[in-house]
């Protein structure tokens, strides 16, 4: 049964379908839909088969849903907490600027400023890498064409390479993964500016 208050804000504005299946779900809850598991070196959290983890991608990346957006960082929180303590940077996979301007924000970027305190010390990087190439949706095409679809999207912005002083890990984010086409790219990318005592982790929140 709704609260009044909530009744009269729903008939005004109504809730999408996201919203609904979210609405009464609690970090903790959001849990226990974590699952770690790793294919061809990329990292993901979560089953994207699962209805909960599509709606919070979704109201997340299609409709300002800051809840969404908090559930998903504790998936990325819980297996922040599971690595060995080392300065830490998170790159979001960067959008275009059209593409952002277009939506507003990059969703992958606003998840993890949700992230909190982690035992290690980290910083997140938006502007290490961008993408130059306004590429088309990689849900949209078919796997053959998403293999070659990001070739050349992605550059290392040499003027922020200060912001690697003291890294010990990257983690490169992204929030589907579909053939890893997009997260192998943005590493291509960087590797050849990193120092070989850097770990570089591919993660993504679903798949």
């Amino acid at each position: 049964m709704l609260y009044p208050i909530q009744y009269l804000v729903d008939s005004i504005f109504p809730p999408t379908t996201h919203e609904l299946l979210l609405r009464n779900v609690s970090a903790n809850r959001f849990k226990q839909w974590y699952e770690v598991q790793t294919t061809d070196d990329i990292t993901y959290l979560s089953e994207y088969a699962t209805p909960v983890i599509q709606a919070a991608i979704a109201a997340c990346k299609f409709e300002h849903n800051y809840h969404a957006a908090k559930l998903l960082s504790t998936l990325v929180t819980t297996y922040s907490e599971t690595l060995s303590p080392k300065k830490t940077l998170f790159i979001p996979t960067p959008l275009s600027k059209a593409r952002e301007h277009k939506r507003g924000f990059n969703q992958v970027t606003r998840v993890l400023s949700y992230i909190g305190t982690l035992p290690y010390s980290y910083n997140i990087a938006s502007n290490l890498l961008t993408r130059q190439l306004d590429t088309t949706p990689q849900t949209s095409l078919t796997r053959v064409k998403r293999l070659t679809n990001m070739s050349g999207a992605f550059v290392y912005q040499t003027k922020n390479h200060f912001l690697l002083e003291d890294i010990e890990r990257i983690i490169i984010c992204d929030d589907v993964l579909t053939t890893g086409t997009t997260l192998s790219a943005a590493k291509a990318t960087l590797a050849p500016h990193i120092p070989p005592h850097i770990e570089i982790i591919c993660l993504a929140w679903a798949h």
